[in-house]
């Protein structure tokens, strides 16, 4: 079973998840994608993925931008529950996410859902402390794509420089082509 994180104010309808979703379909492979829509708040997210990986066979991760950063602490919780066979695909992953978020509370509207909510210091604590519960032993592949308008590449390359790593020249924060790497990174995450 695998679970996909989308990013910071996504949804399930992104175009990686419905690749994914069409590729598993077309080469009928006998594995389950979970993605879910994810909580707007950082305290409402670290649940609902604690809760799914309590709840589901969860084998392997997969996220984009902050659901990357959140597919690292998915799969480190994993391998605490003694799933250490686990591993994840990030792509363009948020490094560090604590740091951008702002200092004061600050009001927001889900583009997705329409749920209003406040975003602060507490969103910024919260990943922190997601980030601390980090195990380096776990095994994650990270697509990178240098032309990433909204993460700057190279934090991600210098942070997860000690994992496996595809570095692309252009693209942008979508990951253009995605659907290229899905063979690798399925076999990667040992569900092909």
């Amino acid at each position: 079973m695998l679970l996909y994180i989308h990013g910071f104010e996504s949804s399930p309808q992104s175009a990686k998840i419905i690749e994914l979703q069409r590729f598993v379909a077309t080469k009928q492979l006998s594995l389950t994608v979970i993605a879910e829509q994810q909580p707007a708040t950082m305290a409402a997210q670290r649940a609902a993925i604690d809760k799914v990986l309590s709840e589901q066979p969860i084998s392997a991760v997969m996220g984009s931008s902050l659901g990357g950063f959140w597919s690292h602490y998915a799969v480190s919780r994993l391998h605490a529950l003694g799933r250490t066979h686990a591993r994840a695909v990030l792509i363009n992953p948020a490094v560090q996410p604590y740091q951008w978020m702002p200092t004061e509370l600050q009001q927001r509207q889900h583009p997705y859902t329409g749920e209003h909510y406040h975003l602060g210091p507490a969103d910024s604590l919260v990943l922190q402390q997601a980030e601390q519960q980090f195990l380096p032993s776990v095994e994650l592949l990270v697509l990178l794509q240098s032309g990433d308008e909204t993460l700057d590449y190279r934090l991600a390359a210098k942070y997860y420089q000690q994992q496996r790593m595809i570095i692309e020249q252009g693209g942008d924060h979508s990951f253009q082509g995605f659907v290229r790497y899905l063979p690798a990174a399925l076999e990667f995450l040992h569900v092909l």
